[in-house]
């Protein structure tokens, strides 16, 4: 009867019936492989942008200074990109994080 309730194994054949040698990665070199360098990219990004925003933000607090000849303050011309860099900051994040939602319910619903 312990025969019966045995452990069941499944093994790939070749086409003249042979038996293939089935070769399982360890659980953490599978993890190890799956960082994906595009994400990892884009958080670097992220956390770039976030710096470079408070830079803007604390220099747009600064006086304005004049400055010799008909030249725009640098800290005018950085106040008037905040915008576009406060949109790209909060789109790379909302990416990222569904991209995160993904990948756990893939992982979720594999097991």
């Amino acid at each position: 009867m312990d025969e019966a309730h045995g452990r069941i194994e499944f093994r790939e054949i070749d086409e003249h019936g042979n038996a293939l040698e089935h070769h399982l990665e360890s659980p953490e070199a599978a993890r190890r492989a799956a960082v994906n360098p595009f994400i990892i990219g884009l958080w670097v990004l992220e956390l770039g942008l976030a710096i470079a925003i408070m830079v803007i933000i604390n220099e747009a607090m600064t006086p304005f200074t004049p400055t010799p000849g008909n030249t725009m303050p640098f800290a005018y011309f950085l106040s008037t990109m905040t915008p576009q860099l406060l949109q790209s900051a909060a789109l790379i994040l909302a990416t990222l994080l569904f991209w995160h939602a993904w990948q756990w319910q893939k992982r979720k619903a594999s097991r």
